[in-house]
């Protein structure tokens, strides 16, 4: 079964750019132009909106793409189960998530993931959001932890593990600190505005993470956005960089540990980042694929070296199940 040509739609509508999808493809730009021409000639209608900077699809388009993607689903899923019943594969589950939390949440359940299937081979690749979107659309892996800002994603199924509230942490000594030993899990917040920090360098995350647009959409109301002093998507290493004195960031509170002389604030409405599991819109699960991500709700956490905290967001999660969140 040739189905070259619907990988071709799939990389055009992912990578939002015919000179971004040729290089994926490994094809020149005009062949992809061309073949993009004669498609929509035989169809009689644009499938996509071509421009210098991007490549958006028509509702028309978004069809055509949706009808390739489901071939090349049953594609993969006909081939695996194929190889199976002849005797010459087994099943493997590629697991993605971030390299410090979904790493971890990884390697607490692999041991008992395997006492129940030892002859599933599974997997772990990590990597930013918009990589882990990318591998999940084309198949390269399986299911992933994901992080989002809404729970209802094109072209994926999310199931929602646990909400995240987004704070400002300020670094010890800040005059607008205060002391927050005393905070737990449960504790209502001081709100603040964030006009307030025109002399204090912010510590961002890059685009590639989930919060990033609400994190900066509230930057530039508040005209802070020349007050941006360092950025990385590696989170522990901004609430490490408050710590000692950098300056201030926005990011979960689940990062915030008491004994480390960091003021919390919240904002009014609260900001609400979520954590789950994304799956390739249309995904059937196996029984294996079932009990990892039972297991996975079960160990998910807080980051590893927020001490205290974990046990809390696993209760949490625990809770959840019990309640039928995914049965």
């Amino acid at each position: 079964m040739n189905t070259r040509q619907m990988q071709y739609m799939a990389a055009i509508a992912e990578e939002g750019s015919l000179n971004r999808a040729a290089a994926r493809l490994s094809v020149s730009q005009p062949a992809l132009s061309s073949w993009l021409a004669a498609l929509e000639d035989e169809l009689g209608t644009p499938l996509v909106i071509r421009s210098k900077k991007q490549a958006v699809l028509t509702p028309a388009g978004k069809i055509y793409l949706n009808g390739c993607r489901r071939v090349l689903q049953l594609k993969s899923q006909m081939a695996h189960a194929m190889a199976i019943s002849a005797g010459g594969g087994t099943e493997a589950i590629v697991m993605g998530g971030s390299p410090i939390r979904g790493a971890r949440t990884f390697a607490c359940v692999f041991q008992d993931f395997r006492r129940r299937f030892p002859e599933v081979d599974l997997d772990f690749i990590s990597g930013r959001n918009n990589e882990l979107r990318r591998s999940l659309l084309d198949g390269s892996v399986t299911l992933s932890l994901y992080g989002a800002t809404e729970t209802s994603l094109p072209d994926l199924e999310f199931i929602k593990i646990a909400d995240e509230e987004l704070v400002l942490m300020l670094p010890p000594g800040h005059p607008l600190s205060y002391d927050a030993s005393a905070i737990t899990p449960e504790s209502e917040l001081p709100a603040i505005h964030l006009e307030k920090l025109r002399d204090t360098p912010l510590l961002i995350s890059k685009s590639e993470t989930s919060h990033y647009s609400t994190v900066m959409h509230l930057l530039k109301k508040a005209g802070l956005e020349n007050n941006i002093a360092f950025r990385s998507n590696i989170l522990p290493l901004l609430y490490d960089m408050v710590r000692n004195g950098c300056g201030a960031t926005l990011i979960p509170r689940a990062y915030f540990s008491p004994g480390d002389s960091i003021s919390v604030y919240s904002f009014r409405p609260k900001l609400i980042a979520y954590q789950g599991i994304a799956l390739k819109q249309g995904h059937r699960l196996t029984e294996a694929e079932r009990y990892l991500i039972q297991l996975t709700m079960k160990h998910w956490g807080a980051p590893v070296y927020l001490r205290n905290y974990a046990s809390y967001y696993m209760e949490k999660n625990m809770e959840q199940e019990e309640t039928g969140l995914w049965t």
